[in-house]
């Protein structure tokens, strides 16, 4: 089968268990890649300004698929993006009032990310280095209240529940939507809400058709249920040693854990072994 696009999560995935990338080992993939004329894709929840800041200089040499399939960036410049209804939006926050502290909840939009003045995040040091975290309170827009206007089109909303509430939440906000918002977990205890059929799998489709491939023609890495689309598209899907359930159920192939560098190891072994040849 020959491969003309690699696609990878970030978190769980690509980045090891403190929530980084190894750009050096990254880097000589990228150039093997690039000689092979393989593209590389990142498809992540997180937003771009993360994104950028984790990969640095070479943030330019990959295809960014950020906010879960809501905005594509190629050399670092945004080349589409999907927003929410308005309406959509108006329910959302009307069933999330009064518990958006309580519940961390963020709303990602093309204006920057916004949460209720007095959230306080208490679950990500699990996956972010203090750093990093200090970063995304400076970046965040902390408001008296929520409100639609505020935010020039709503990309994702999530929340930072821990794992023990994880499937309640889920499921109550599946029920509540009516198919409208799909919302999914994306590991260590958070939820991202993603208007249906707006996700990973989405923006990889937007791209095959941009660049005329199929979707047998990629290779993808991933960890948990927003990963699950993208999977499935893929001609040769690895779920990761430390994968939920249902990203190793999407999965064709096991990769060796995040806390092992999987990605990099088998893309390394492939690349040795001629790859396509």
């Amino acid at each position: 089968m020959t491969i003309k696009l690699i696609a990878t999560d970030m978190d769980g995935t690509l980045l090891d268990p403190k929530g980084q990338v190894d750009l050096p080992r990254l880097e000589k993939i990228l150039d093997q890649l690039e000689e092979r004329n393989i593209r590389f894709v990142i498809a992540t929840g997180n937003e771009i300004h993360r994104v950028r800041q984790l990969l640095g200089h070479l943030t330019d040499r990959v295809v960014l698929i950020v906010a879960n399939g809501a905005r594509i960036f190629e050399n670092d410049q945004l080349i589409q993006y999907h927003t929410w209804d308005d309406q959509v939006v108006d329910k959302a926050l009307k069933f999330f009032k009064g518990r958006e502290c309580q519940d961390q909840f963020v709303v990602t939009s093309m204006n920057g990310g916004f949460v209720k003045k007095g959230t306080v995040f208490t679950e990500l040091d699990k996956f972010m280095t203090p750093e990093m975290i200090e970063l995304l309170y400076k970046r965040m827009n902390f408001v008296d209240e929520l409100q639609t206007d505020l935010f020039g089109g709503v990309l994702k909303m999530s929340l930072v529940i821990g794992e023990e509430r994880s499937d309640t939440v889920l499921q109550e906000i599946n029920q509540l939507f009516n198919g409208h918002v799909q919302a999914v977990s994306s590991g260590y205890g958070c939820i991202d809400i993603l208007q249906e059929g707006i996700h990973k799998a989405w923006g990889l489709q937007e791209l095959l058709k941009r660049w005329d491939i199929k979707s047998q023609e990629i290779m993808a890495f991933g960890d948990s249920e927003n990963d699950v689309e993208m999977l499935e598209l893929a001609g040769i899907a690895y779920a990761m040693e430390n994968a939920d359930d249902k990203a190793k159920a999407a999965a064709t192939d096991l990769a060796p854990s995040n806390s092992q560098a999987g990605v990099y190891q088998v893309l390394e072994d492939w690349l040795k072994q001629g790859c396509n040849d």
